[in-house]
């Protein structure tokens, strides 16, 4: 295990990525430690629609893929785990976007300068 080359099946990609989640180093010394390539780990997070910072759909995918179930139930699940990380972002950019809008409404205000490109060609 850990060779260059070595294939490794969903199974124990989840379980080394469930590993690197609670893994104090950096992913390049996580990698070492298996021979794995630098950017293996991150290749393998977006193979299953993971991402560094969602531990739940994380856990959803490894718990799925540990259940003897039909495949079936198990990609739903993990659909669904996805769509709600999905949905979280999605939340999270309307967020940003309202505070962007209000950041700049509030400069364009106090500064009377106009800030945002107003519609319409000028000649």
């Amino acid at each position: 295990m850990g060779q260059r080359g070595c294939r490794y099946r969903d199974k124990e990609k989840l379980r080394l990525i469930e590993e690197f989640k609670n893994y104090d180093g950096t992913q390049d010394s996580f990698a070492k430690i298996y021979g794995l390539g630098h950017s293996t780990i991150s290749r393998w997070m977006t193979k299953f629609g993971l991402s560094f910072d969602n531990k739940e759909v994380l856990m959803a995918t490894i718990e799925e893929k540990n259940k003897p179930t039909n495949n079936k139930t198990t990609q739903e699940r993990i659909l669904e785990a996805r769509i709600k990380q999905l949905e979280q972002e999605l939340k999270d950019e309307k967020i940003k976007s309202l505070a962007y809008k209000t950041m700049i409404d509030i400069a364009e205000e106090e500064l009377g300068v106009d800030i945002t490109k107003k519609a319409g060609a000028r000649r």
